[in-house]
Parts: structure tokens; C-alpha cells; sequence
């Protein structure tokens, strides 16, 4: 099948066929002289050279550089005219230059050529005036008409099949970079994915750091203290094993908070509680566990918070709590739950040795573990405290509802 510029070559090859055929015609003919057979020759050949200087050792001057186009067709048809003049058979040369007007001129230039074709073909503009030659000239311009009308209809396909290679064209290189977008998202999402793999180890790490700091070292500590309240009260049995029932309890406890910690569970007091329920079974068990005198009031409407708001709160207090008993030597402390419209606050306070809080940093690493809990919710933790003036920590959490869990599941 052959494709435009295969039909392009035929094209402009066509003028040397018809000239080779008319060329051989009269060559052929006994009755013409064998002086005009040389001059016939030799312009036939100027035409030959003439059209493959102009068109094929040129093949980008056809249908876009008009002058020398215009020169070219100007020069083939006055030679096809010299030409038919000495022989019949070269009317083949003077057809020609019908499709030749196409193959050379660019845009309407092309029906310009077709048509002073048509006026050399048929004799001139006198041969039309004339009323006898008139009626013979008919089937040559209708000849002309057609020609005019196959041209059209040949660059009309021509333009529709560039049209459609054109959009071939884009569709390949909008492939190709939506290729080479695929294989830069490939490799992003990998690097993300890392990036994601190594965020997610560094906070699991530190979840289990602050897991483990809030159950096993806070329990160790709380066993520490018993053992030695037990060492003091050596000579008393019955304070002994009341110290001893109380290290076991709180060695099972801090057990069974690790195992919950490794399952990423919920703090075992609020696995099958409310969080009121939870801290007040916190905040009594401590002032028990350090013969402290402890109260938990709860101001506002209790309701059921997301998991996650519920945990922080929960472990805030429980580590302000083992910072009371480590370092605040208090004689009493309070805790207060506060349910708000837009947010739950923990507030703690003792009336302890305290300390300078503008110059306490950060703080140990029980207090960086409950800022990195409340910060990732969102919330803020303030701690206000002086010597001799005792301690407030305040834990402020949104209040997420807990439909939000099953929402986002």
C-alpha cells in the first residue's frame, strides 16, 4: 500500500513518463523531418533536465516555495506548449502539467495553474472567443474542471492524513511522558513508602519507649518504694505483708500493662471502662499504694471520647501522679477531669515542695513522653510550679468523639 510521499514521488515523476511516451510517439512518426526529430529531441530534453532540477534534485521546494514553484511551472508549461506545437503526441505533457499544478503550487496558486493549463490546452484565450473552436474546447476544460476537482479532493486527504499522523504524533509523546511521569511516581512512591517504613519504626519506637515508661517503670518504681517501706517496717508482719500483697499487685499489673502495651491495646483500666470510672480507680490505687490522700473530681458531661484522647488523658495523670510520689513530697492532691464542649482538660496539683518551672527545661523523660502524646492530638501541656508552692499540671486534649473511630474504619 503505498503511503502519501510514495504518491508524492509518482506524482512528480508523472511529467517524465508522459514526456517519455509523447517523446517515443514521435519519434516513431515516418512523416516528421529528421531536422525537426533533433530539435523535438532536444527540447524534450530541456524538459527533462528542467523538471528534475526544479522538482526531484529539490524535493522541499514543491508546494512551499512559491517563486521558484511559479518560475518552474511557468517554464514546463511553455515548453509543453512548444512542444505540442511540433508534434500531437506531446498534448500527453501539456495533460500532465494538470496534476503537475498540484504537486508544485502551494495553496490556491495550485487552481491558478490548473486553469492557464486549460487556456493552453484548448488553443488561448482566442480559441474560447471563437464560436467554432469554443464547442471543441468543451471536453478539455471539463477535463480542466475535474482535474481542479481531484486536486481539491486529493489535498483534502492529504490534510486529513497529516491531521491524523499530527495527533498520532502528541498521542505518542503524551504516552511516552505519561511513561516517564509513571516511572518517576514509581519512583517517588518507593522513596516515600521508605520514608513512611523509617517514620513509622522511629514511632513505634518511641510509642513503645513511652508504653514502657508509663507501665513497667512507673510499676518498678512504685514495687522500689513498697520494697523499701518494707525494709523500714521489718519488725512489723503485718505492715510486711501488707507491703508484700501490694508489690504482688503491682507487679501483675505492670504485667499485664506491658502484655496490652506489645498488643497496641488500650490501658487495661479503660479496656471494658469509662475514663471517670478509669482515673478514679487510678487516683484511689495511688493514694493507697503511697498512703497519699488523693481526690478526682469530674466538672462537666462525661461522654465517650475517641480511644486515642482517652489513653493521653489517662497516661498524663498517671505519669503526673509518679512524678508527685517521686519528687513533690506532697500532704495531698487533686485531680481534676473537666469535659468542655471542644476539649477535655486534665488538671493535677499537689501542694508540694515544687520547684522553678521557668528554668526546668523540658523536663525528664516521663513529662517529654506526655507532651509528645498530648502534641500529637493536637492538644498542649502546661506545667506551673514555684519552691515551696506545690505543682499544676494542666493536660488539654481535643475532644474527639468516638464516632470518629468507627468513621474513619
Amino acid at each position: 500500500m503505498l503511503r502519501i510521499h510514495d504518491w508524492d514521488r509518482v506524482w512528480r515523476a508523472l511529467p517524465l513518463g508522459f514526456l517519455g511516451v509523447a517523446t517515443l510517439i514521435a519519434e516513431a512518426d515516418p512523416s516528421v523531418p529528421s531536422h525537426d526529430r533533433a530539435v523535438t529531441i532536444a527540447l524534450a530534453a530541456a524538459v527533462a533536465v528542467w523538471h528534475w532540477w526544479m522538482v526531484l534534485a529539490h524535493p522541499d521546494w514543491p508546494e512551499r516555495a512559491l517563486a521558484p514553484m511559479a518560475c518552474y511551472f511557468a517554464g514546463l508549461l511553455a515548453l509543453a506548449w512548444v512542444l505540442s506545437s511540433r508534434h500531437p503526441a506531446y498534448g500527453l505533457l501539456v495533460f500532465a502539467c494538470f496534476p503537475m499544478a498540484f504537486a508544485a503550487l502551494p495553496g490556491r496558486y495550485a487552481y491558478l495553474g490548473v486553469a492557464t493549463t486549460a487556456l493552453v490546452a484548448v488553443g488561448g484565450p482566442s480559441a474560447l472567443l471563437d464560436a467554432e473552436s469554443s464547442w471543441q474546447s468543451v471536453p478539455m476544460l471539463t477535463g480542466a474542471v475535474l482535474a481542479a476537482f481531484i486536486g481539491w479532493s486529493i489535498r483534502a486527504m492529504e490534510a486529513e492524513v497529516e491531521r491524523r499522523h499530527a495527533a498520532n504524533r502528541a498521542l505518542e509523546s503524551a504516552n511516552l511522558r505519561l511513561a516517564r511521569l509513571g516511572e518517576e511516581n514509581a519512583e517517588l512512591q518507593g522513596r516515600l513508602l521508605a520514608a513512611a517504613r523509617q517514620t513509622g519504626v522511629a514511632g513505634e519506637r518511641g510509642r513503645l519507649a513511652r508504653e514502657f515508661h508509663d507501665t513497667v517503670a512507673q510499676g518498678l518504681v512504685a514495687i522500689v518504694t513498697q520494697i523499701e517501706a518494707t525494709e523500714e517496717a521489718v519488725n512489723d508482719a503485718d505492715a510486711v505483708r501488707r507491703r508484700l500483697a501490694v508489690v504482688r499487685s503491682l507487679a501483675r499489673e505492670s504485667l499485664a500493662e506491658v502484655r496490652r502495651s506489645l498488643d497496641d491495646l488500650r490501658p487495661g483500666p479503660l479496656a471494658e471502662t469509662r475514663l471517670p470510672e478509669a482515673l478514679s480507680a487510678l487516683v484511689s490505687g495511688w493514694s493507697a499504694t503511697h498512703e497519699l490522700p488523693a481526690m478526682l473530681t469530674v466538672t462537666g458531661t462525661a461522654r465517650l471520647l475517641h480511644p486515642e484522647v482517652e489513653v493521653t488523658v489517662y497516661r498524663a495523670v498517671q505519669e503526673a501522679l509518679a512524678n508527685v510520689a517521686r519528687h513533690a513530697e506532697a500532704g495531698k492532691t487533686g485531680v481534676t477531669l473537666s469535659y468542655m464542649e471542644d476539649v477535655v482538660v486534665a488538671d493535677i496539683r499537689d501542694d508540694g515542695v515544687g520547684f522553678d518551672s521557668s528554668g526546668a527545661g523540658g523536663g525528664g523523660f516521663g513529662l517529654t513522653a506526655m507532651r509528645q502524646r498530648v502534641v500529637r492530638l493536637a492538644g498542649n501541656v502546661e506545667v506551673e510550679s514555684a519552691p515551696g508552692q506545690g505543682t499544676a499540671v494542666s493536660v488539654t486534649v481535643p475532644a474527639i468523639p468516638a464516632e470518629a473511630e468507627r468513621e474513619a474504619t
